[in-house]
């Protein structure tokens, strides 16, 4: 029997479930046609009929690096089978056959015209399938199967599946399978995807195909494109088997997706086995473009190293190839906290390398990064860590670093005035993840960051959306930070919509009157061209309605002379109530019927002081996405999916006020 499928399965809600009656089955060989796109750190099943509990039937998956796994449960046992001579290949077409001979004992697996293992049972073992549910494209185990299981889905291109009721040796299969023909077919990551229904979905911030997304890292300009590259997760929307993926730019605006830059999937390649982790990317002395990524193997103490990888084409403006070139930098004993050594930072400066990796520091428990240089990136030195200071005043910045940026800040005029270190807290007491930021010195000769102040400050007031630093400096000499916005919803939402989390819009920093501030790219306002509203309000009037004002994809400024500011999002069920008082410096949000505050606000490190300029609040809003600049000083970044179709906007100020809106204009 041939059950022909000829379809693209997801990676993680497209299988097929057929109805089975129970059988008892002495001899039979199951075939397998297919090409994996990518696998899962679990199995990805190809056929499930399975029972554990009651150790009946047969489970055929994917494991890891594209082995084979195999259950067969006889009524009283489980036997197991695995691949071991020879494993999938990664991404082009498979044949995979189990030959089960019951009256023998024997279980054969043959994978693309090799014998890869075979199990000896007890001789006369019957299989017996249990009554129920056959999973293609899935592992279930129908005694523990519940119905919103997210993971073990096959993702690739599947063909056919035959089912023999007899044994076929071995030499048999290994001679069809070589005779066996697929057509080559271009690999499509992201087939039997529909994300675009989604209302939620931004529609101008960085923004993958499809499935999971963690922080942008690697900035870096080549040949007239921008480059970003992010953590991956092409099988699903969720958190598993950590690759690169890859995005471009002219603008850091219009972004293209350039596929997957580095995966650890790939059998033979040792060096990161359990993740490509994050990085940072840097143009070398010769004008090499190089990435440096947290390699990940469990199987080594500790599990973390910097690792390299360049560009396999550098004619190729995109830079779509890149090829591993191996381990640069290995945690010693004496290097931070013992498994915890990742995400390199690196930049060039007076022909010296320098790298920051994220880690901790035992002696006064909180958090560090760890300084190396280097001449040649073949010879490093370790410097220790990159800043003193009292973690007891500061327990916020957790007990490990995780991808700390350092960047120098002009005053909008090329003058350097001094630097920033930024980083995201990691191991944290009851404390949502945030990052955080020092401004200071680096000092070259001492290999020191000293901050001008014992606190650490925010950039962005969101409480948690706001996180993964990476940054560089453009040909123009601006800095540059990219972060994530973090989707903010449950793992059951980001499995049905098909994506998780996508970038903020960069930023811009800058130092003004020994001052942060911080400012969406310039190149984002020319994508608001259109402008759709515009109002003005005398100080006798205090409140705005703007019901008719339907908000998706627009930027809206609105500049007020008085005291306070207050702007509504109104989406229904609820709005946000997002405010600025002038004489008690606070910007904060809240959900207003709720009375509940959804920004963060510690105590006086978050207050903002505008001095006696006009209160202006620039708010890009993305469908889910809200992001509020105040005076450049500092921004929130807020969540929302509760709205049905739109926002609609209020503006409440004890003074005159301007209202602008503008449209996003997709560029061509």
């Amino acid at each position: 029997m041939k059950y022909r499928l000829d379809r693209h399965f997801n990676g993680y809600s497209n299988y097929e479930v057929k109805n089975i009656s129970g059988q008892e089955l002495v001899n039979f060989t199951l075939t397998f046609s297919f090409v994996p796109y990518t696998y899962e750190s679990g199995w990805s099943g190809l056929f499930s009929a399975f029972n554990e509990k009651e150790k009946k039937g047969i489970a055929v998956g994917i494991g890891k690096r594209g082995e084979v796994h195999v259950k067969l449960g006889t009524g009283e046992q489980i036997f197991e089978l695995r691949s071991l001579t020879f494993h999938l290949n990664y991404q082009v077409a498979n044949f995979v056959s189990i030959s089960f001979w019951g009256e023998a004992g024997w279980c054969d697996l043959c994978i693309n015209g090799n014998i890869s293992n075979r199990i000896q049972m007890p001789r006369h073992q019957n299989l017996i399938v249990p009554s129920g549910e056959c999973y293609i494209g899935k592992y279930v185990d129908q005694h523990t199967y519940f119905s919103d299981s997210m993971r073990g889905v096959f993702h690739g291109r599947f063909f056919e599946i035959e089912f023999n009721n007899r044994y076929i040796s071995y030499r048999k299969m290994m001679a069809e399978q070589l005779r066996g023909k697929i057509p080559y077919e271009k690999i499509d990551l992201y087939a039997e995807q529909n994300v675009e229904e989604d209302i939620y979905r931004p529609k101008y911030h960085l923004i993958p195909p499809g499935k999971w997304m963690n922080e942008p890292h690697a900035p870096f300009w080549y040949r007239g494109k921008y480059h970003i590259f992010y953590q991956a997760n092409p099988h699903a929307p969720v958190w598993d088997n950590l690759c690169w993926g890859h995005l471009v730019s002219e603008d850091m605006v219009d972004w293209k997706y350039m596929g997957i830059a580095l995966c650890p999937d790939e059998m033979g390649d040792e060096v990161d086995i359990d993740g490509c982790w994050s990085g940072s990317a840097c143009i070398d002395q010769n004008g090499h473009p190089l990435l440096f990524y947290t390699a990940g193997d469990n199987s080594c103490l500790p599990n973390q190293s910097v690792a390299l990888a360049s560009a396999v084409n550098e004619e190729d403006e995109n830079l779509c190839k890149w090829k591993k070139e191996g381990i640069l930098i290995r945690q010693t004993f004496r290097d931070g906290f013992l498994g915890e050594f990742r995400d390199p930072f690196v930049f060039r400066k007076n022909g010296m390398y320098y790298i920051l990796v994220g880690s901790g520091d035992a002696e006064n428990g909180g958090g560090n990064a760890i300084v190396y240089t280097s001449i040649d990136l073949k010879n490093f030195s370790s410097h220790g860590f990159l800043m003193d200071y009292d973690y007891r005043c500061c327990q916020e910045v957790g007990h490990v670093w995780e991808l700390p940026v350092l960047l120098p800040l002009s005053d909008g005029q090329h003058n350097h005035i001094c630097d920033i270190l930024l980083l995201c807290a990691c191991q944290i007491e009851d404390e949502m993840v945030e990052t955080y930021y020092f401004l200071g010195n680096f000092d070259e000769d001492s290999k020191k960051f000293y901050p001008f102040y014992k606190r650490p400050q925010l950039i962005d007031l969101g409480y948690g959306t706001f996180t993964g630093p990476s940054g560089f400096v453009t040909p123009d000499g601006r800095s540059v930070l990219f972060t994530i916005a973090q989707g903010r919803r449950g793992g059951r939402e980001e499995y049905t919509a098909g994506w998780a989390h996508n970038g903020g819009i960069p930023l811009e920093l800058s130092v003004v009157d020994n001052t942060l501030c911080v400012s969406p790219v310039r190149e984002s306002r020319e994508y608001f061209r259109n402008k759709t509203f515009e109002k003005r309000i005398t100080s006798g009037e205090s409140h705005m309605e703007l019901e008719e004002q339907k908000l998706l994809e627009n930027r809206v400024v609105v500049t007020a002379n008085g005291e306070e500011l207050v702007c509504f999002l109104d989406f229904g069920s609820d709005r946000y109530k997002i405010r600025y008082q002038r004489n008690e410096r606070k910007f904060t949000a809240y959900l207003e019927k709720a009375d509940r505050m959804i920004s963060k606000y510690r105590n006086t490190d978050d207050l903002v002081y505008i001095g006696t300029e006009p209160i202006s609040m620039e708010i890009f809003i993305d469908h889910s996405m809200i992001e509020i600049y105040l005076n450049q000083k500092k921004s929130m970044t807020l969540r929302n999916y509760r709205f049905r179709d739109a926002y609609h906007m209020d503006v409440e100020s004890d003074g005159a006020c301007l209202v602008e809106i503008w449209e996003y204009i997709k560029g061509e």
